[in-house]
């Protein structure tokens, strides 16, 4: 099972590297473009605790278990994965990622900024939060200076900077993100992210499904994130220790 919380860490970080160059979805633009009154807003929490449950593919390998994420906003993430009994947990935060598996009873702590280096990857704690609430990678400031375009999808904006691509896909009132996708152009890594459905009637709350490809090297990862409830709640307790036992690795 180590490959499991190695993907999982690969996914929220960002994407391995690929030879192959990962397909771009083509979208058919309209000549008119849409003059918008109100920019994107994204959703906007403190603290809030999502329960999932988890379709994962990583090849011919298939797994289905629950997940709980327990997010203090731009401080904190701790992910808890259960397949009837207790399977993994996952603790980021600013500087450091913390996990251990209970099934072959390993653990690894590393820095965020060191993996960033191993795989050439620019994901930091926002940047993950970003992934799991629905709202876009990049900084609103930034996409705001790209141009937009209409195509029968959505709005569409494409943001470059270094050697990292990304494609937005709001809807046709830029009121909701729909999708971003990240493409390392010198490795060809990829990680793409499409958003569905919402928890109420509002375009500001977390959405209830999140599909997540990832190409890593040879390897395509799939994940189907459903979510089935959310609470937002000030007083979240974040527990994490390693059992006893437990060997240290590296990832």
């Amino acid at each position: 099972m180590r490959f499991l919380y190695f993907v999982l860490i690969s996914l929220l970080l960002g994407c391995g590297a690929t030879k192959n160059n990962s397909p771009v979805k083509n979208y058919t633009l309209d000549d008119k473009l849409t003059v918008l009154s109100e920019p994107f807003k994204p959703f906007v929490f403190d603290k809030i605790i999502i329960s999932s449950k988890v379709n994962f593919q990583y090849n011919q390998q298939f797994l289905t278990f629950d997940l709980t994420s327990r997010i203090d906003s731009s401080n904190k993430i701790l992910l808890t994965g259960n397949i009837i009994f207790p399977l993994f947990k996952i603790l980021l935060n600013k500087d450091l990622a913390f996990g251990y598996d209970r099934i072959r009873r390993e653990f690894f702590e590393t820095s965020i900024k060191e993996i960033n280096n191993k795989y050439g990857l620019r994901l930091g704690l926002n940047e993950i939060e970003n992934i799991f609430i629905g709202n876009p990678i990049v900084s609103l400031d930034e996409i705001n200076k790209s141009e937009k375009v209409n195509t029968p999808e959505g709005i569409l904006i494409n943001y470059s900077v270094n050697s990292f691509n990304y494609i937005f896909l709001f809807d046709n009132q830029f009121s909701k993100l729909k999708s971003q996708e990240i493409f390392h152009t010198k490795s060809g890594s990829s990680m793409q992210l499409s958003y569905s459905g919402s928890f109420t009637d509002s375009s500001k709350d977390i959405p209830s499904l999140i599909k997540i490809k990832i190409r890593h090297q040879n390897n395509l990862i799939n994940l189907n994130i459903n979510n089935r409830s959310r609470i937002f709640n000030n007083e979240i307790n974040f527990p994490y220790k390693v059992p006893r036992g437990f060997s240290k690795i590296e990832i």
